[in-house]
């Protein structure tokens, strides 16, 4: 018994070593060896290469004084801190046209850029191509869409889907009649509350030997923006919302009863000779020059009218009815799709979708930050020691209960954009009639929504 009892000890020892030697090399959860386990703990050191950088590509206005800042002072410095792992490629796209161009390659070709800052009239062009995407899922996981004072801004359009990110600086930019203070006390001028009276001060300031009101003229740019617009919120501005929501057309009479006061304006010259020729910087010092007592453009060039004409004030185009107060209607540049697009083919949705909300958040610290101006992307920041001109444009704004988004920005896409820009600038001549325009306007009108 005692020699069967110690062969039995012996042999339960021997099966004891085996199965110890067994566990050592037993997988551990997930298919890695324990050994794998321990080197992917927090108390040792792991042996693998780290991960190779994510590469991507940023195309980029460079023509633009504040898109070179936003992407060489901003975007530029604070990536690498938020996206340390991504490589970035900075595509510098020119501008204008040749950026135009350029964008439009991309999307022939099907092979966009990673992400890419873009206006209304481009980026629906490459919608409808189906190269953009979806960021309406990034948005709502990262919590995005809570950082907007707006939320119209981060919603999704009518197929379900949100395709661009904005700064939020638009909405705050108006169209503003601006004017020299100097000029008007010198010549006892005072601001016009209706249109006759305007019609009335620019006659009078045309006798004075000055442009009355200097426009950009080249391309239909002032009517796309201002003119057409303004003069039929002047009379109704719920022509204005139901244009932008396709429940009515150009052949409305309040539209017609608006190109016949810019026409009545071109034939008084209110506006500069050889106005179709003049382009945007022309314009401006055409103004700050002191040539023109007035200069009909958007609140976004406010700081550097403040620079170049301390004497520079401003007031709400005048109303064409009883009916409307200027004080309380505004419009608002506000385009959905002008902000930064990601490629719907993209190899990292994720990371694109990402870096473009980043770009959107650096676009509007570089406005709250080196501008003082409003964002409605709330970024922290308290903008303090605004200007008395600044500030009257703000107040004005929040004042007004009546805010209409721009028809030509928010609604219009590419074909009804060039259309619209091409009759606009045969009104400046003012020897193309509302009815031609209206025909011309509303065949182009007629397929935009399709």
């Amino acid at each position: 018994m005692k020699k069967i009892s110690r062969l039995t000890i012996a042999f339960l020892v021997f099966a004891m070593i085996i199965s110890l030697a067994a566990c050592t090399t037993s997988s551990a959860p997930g298919g890695k060896s324990s050994e794998d386990t321990q080197a992917s703990g927090g108390n040792t050191v792991n042996t693998e290469k780290p991960a190779e950088k994510i590469r991507i590509k940023f195309l980029s206005l460079s023509a633009d004084e504040n898109r070179n800042n936003i992407r060489e002072k901003y975007i530029k410095v604070n990536a690498p801190k938020e996206f340390p792992n991504v490589e970035i490629e900075y595509d510098l796209g020119g501008g204008g046209q040749d950026y135009a161009n350029k964008l439009k390659a991309y999307n022939a070709s099907g092979d966009m850029p990673d992400v890419w800052f873009s206006e209304q009239n481009l980026s629906t062009v490459v919608i409808a191509a189906g190269n953009a995407l979806d960021l309406y899922p990034y948005v709502i996981e990262t919590g995005f869409d809570k950082k907007f004072k707006m939320k119209d801004l981060v919603q999704p359009d009518k197929d379900g889907k949100l395709y661009c990110v904005q700064p939020g600086a638009d909405q705050y930019f108006t169209p503003r009649l601006w004017y020299h203070k100097d000029i008007f006390e010198k010549h006892n001028l005072e601001i016009p509350k209706t249109f006759d009276e305007l019609v009335a001060l620019c006659e009078k300031i045309k006798g004075l030997g000055l442009v009355p009101i200097s426009i950009v003229g080249k391309d239909g740019w002032t009517c796309n923006l201002h003119l057409v617009q303004t003069m039929i919120m002047a009379e109704d501005p719920q022509v204005a919302i139901d244009l932008s929501n396709n429940k009515t057309d150009f052949s409305n009479p309040v539209v017609k009863n608006a190109l016949e006061r810019i026409r009545k304006l071109v034939q008084i010259g209110a506006f500069a000779d050889g106005v179709t020729n003049i382009d945007y910087g022309p314009a401006i010092e055409m103004y700050t020059s002191g040539k023109s007592a007035m200069l009909a453009m958007f609140s976004w060039e406010l700081g550097n009218l403040e620079k170049a004409s301390p004497d520079t004030d401003f007031f709400p185009w005048p109303s064409a009815s009883d009916k409307v107060d200027p004080n309380n209607v505004i419009q608002y540049w506000g385009a959905p799709l002008s902000g930064y697009l990601a490629s719907a083919n993209t190899k990292y949705p994720e990371i694109a979708a990402k870096f473009a909300m980043f770009c959107a958040e650096q676009d509007a610290l570089y406005y709250n930050i080196e501008q003082k101006a409003p964002t409605m992307l709330d970024t922290g920041i308290k903008i303090e020691d605004i200007s008395p001109l600044m500030k009257k444009n703000l107040e004005q704004f929040e004042a007004a209960t009546i805010k209409v988004p721009s028809i030509w920005a928010a609604t219009f896409n590419a074909k009804m954009s060039a259309e619209y820009a091409t009759e606009n600038s045969k009104l400046l001549t003012g020897e193309y009639s509302p009815e031609e325009w209206i025909e011309a306007v509303n065949r182009a009108w007629a397929e935009n929504f399709e």
